[in-house]
């Protein structure tokens, strides 16, 4: 069964990260099951009901632990049913195919275990002759469960994807050479329009293309040219021959045009270092 954090070309590492995506589920489950059931015991009592706190508290646990192991079974289909923009259709009706199985397998299997644990008990569990309506009332509740369970796995699984996809940039003479997910990339020097920080990593963009690297942008800054590639803001580095235009913005900055139309900000604190460079 493929893993919460597998997706197409990309194997989730075993041990540690696996052990921390089982907890991640473990803690947001018996922390949503918690809260619900001190829910439940508050509004029963609020209706001057007494709760029978055994019978509430396995229905609660017995719930909590089927939805937690329907988790791989869910990751498993949205594999089968990625959400994709060249996919939406099928990714839909796979879904809405999916909520249903995941109600049936949750309110079969919750039904199953409360048996097995009345067993144990004085009380006895009676299945209730309703159980069609009770499944679709059921339906209305179990679908949003799926739904949020395929957001944070597809959401999980992006987020891995993209940290992937970034790799080591390496200079080599007046070439960028970037690993990608095929093979390695080599960019010009002189085709770099611009790179932009974002935290760990850095965007390197020719205009036609962008490629994300597992670095910083001082370090860039450090081994690119320091004549051609300057930086003009604290997140961004540009490419002096790629530079159209500089002008105002509306709030009384400046901002440079690329020749690929983009524009990148020229803050305050780097433009005499910025406008130095054209004088030399």
């Amino acid at each position: 069964m493929t893993g919460i954090g597998e997706t197409a070309g990309i194997t989730a590492r075993p041990g540690l990260r696996k052990l921390g995506e089982a907890a991640f589920f473990v803690a947001l489950i018996a922390l949503l099951w918690t809260a619900d059931t001190l829910t439940k015991f508050s509004q029963l009592r609020f209706h001057g009901y007494t709760p029978d706190s055994f019978r509430l508290i396995t229905e609660q646990v017995t719930s909590a632990v089927v939805v937690l192991l329907l988790v791989p079974c869910v990751a498993w289909w949205l594999s089968r049913f990625p959400l994709r923009r060249d996919r939406l259709v099928s990714a839909a009706a796979g879904h809405v195919l999916g909520s249903v199985l995941f109600t049936v397998a949750h309110y079969f299997l919750m039904i199953g275990l409360r048996y097995v644990v009345f067993l144990f008990s004085e009380e006895s569990y009676i299945f209730s002759d309703f159980w069609f309506r009770n499944l679709m009332i059921e339906y209305q509740k179990d679908i949003k469960i799926y739904l949020g369970l395929v957001g944070i796995v597809a959401a999980y699984r992006h987020r891995r994807s993209v940290r992937a996809r970034a790799s080591q940039a390496t200079i080599t003479t007046d070439r960028l050479v970037v690993q990608t997910g095929k093979g390695e990339a080599i960019i010009r020097r002189e085709d770099i329009e611009y790179l932009e920080a974002a935290r760990n990593y850095v965007t390197v963009s020719t205009g036609e293309r962008d490629f994300l690297v597992r670095n910083t942008l001082a370090k860039l800054e450090e081994e690119l040219a320091p004549c051609q590639i300057v930086r003009t803001h604290r997140s961004y580095l540009v490419n002096i021959d790629k530079i159209q235009e500089i002008r105002t913005t509306d709030a009384g900055g400046y901002e440079i045009r690329l020749e690929s139309g983009k524009s990148v900000p020229l803050s305050r604190g780097y433009r005499d270092k910025f406008r130095s460079v054209f004088k030399d």
